[in-house]
Parts: structure tokens; C-alpha cells; sequence
């Protein structure tokens, strides 16, 4: 599977390198914007997650000033936090599985000194196998 860091860091190579496998349209830019919306989800999620934690945080100060109602409130938002966390994880999960997805159905790349060609059949012979071995036993 080709990784997806070195597509964004060098999309026009990647672009080439499908080419020479005989993909003729150019992907990299729609698989670098695909990741992009992944990655504001997983960015997304963090944020919330960490708004958790400092809100529950906050929970156990208030309650240990005895401030019930700003430790309720504190508690509300928790719950609407985890509410959106579920979504944004599922939705995080779906894009992931369909990133990975589309990464896989990818040719791996050619080394540069593959020649290129529809199938098998346009490679150049380097060394000739020849004949298989005659033993003197048997």
C-alpha cells in the first residue's frame, strides 16, 4: 500500500509514477484532498477530546468547592461533548476505512528503471535463464 505522506509531499512524482502504470488520470490531488477532510476530522476529534478533559477537570474543582451548579453545567457539557465525539469517531472511522480503501487499489510504483508497458510482455530480457540444469544423478 503507498503512503500516503509521501503522496502529499510529492504529488506530481505520484501523478508520473500512475501514468507510467497506465492510469492516465491524475489522482494525487483528490487522494491529497481526501486526506485533508480525514485529517480535519481526526484534528477535529482531538480538540473535543481535549475540551473533555479540561471540562472534567473543571468538574472535580467545583465540586470540591461544593459549586454543585457549575459542576451540573460542567457535567452537561461532558455529555454533549461525548454526543459529538461518538459522531465525529464514526465518521473519522468511515473516511479512514475508504482512505485505506482507495490507497490499496493503487499500483505500487515503478523503480526507475522498469521499463514502462501495458503488461509483462514489455519488459526486456537482462539475463537469459536459459536451459534448466542437467544433474548426473537421480
Amino acid at each position: 500500500m503507498l503512503d500516503i505522506k509521501w503522496i502529499r509531499d510529492n504529488p506530481e512524482a505520484f501523478d508520473v509514477a500512475m501514468k507510467r502504470r497506465g492510469i492516465s488520470k491524475p489522482s494525487g490531488a483528490s487522494l491529497i484532498k481526501f486526506d485533508a477532510s480525514h485529517r480535519a476530522i481526526q484534528t477535529a476529534l482531538q480538540e473535543k477530546q481535549e475540551g473533555r478533559n479540561s471540562l472534567s477537570k473543571e468538574i472535580g474543582v467545583f465540586k470540591g468547592k461544593g459549586d454543585e451548579a457549575k459542576a451540573e453545567k460542567c457535567m452537561d457539557q461532558v455529555a454533549a461533548l461525548k454526543d459529538e465525539m461518538r459522531a465525529l469517531e464514526g465518521e473519522e472511522r468511515e473516511q479512514g476505512k475508504a482512505l485505506d480503501a482507495l490507497l490499496a487499489g493503487l499500483p505500487n510504483i515503478l523503480a526507475d528503471d522498469v521499463p514502462d508497458g501495458a503488461n509483462e510482455n514489455a519488459n526486456k530480457i537482462v539475463r537469459n535463464v536459459g536451459d534448466p540444469s542437467a544433474f548426473d544423478f537421480t
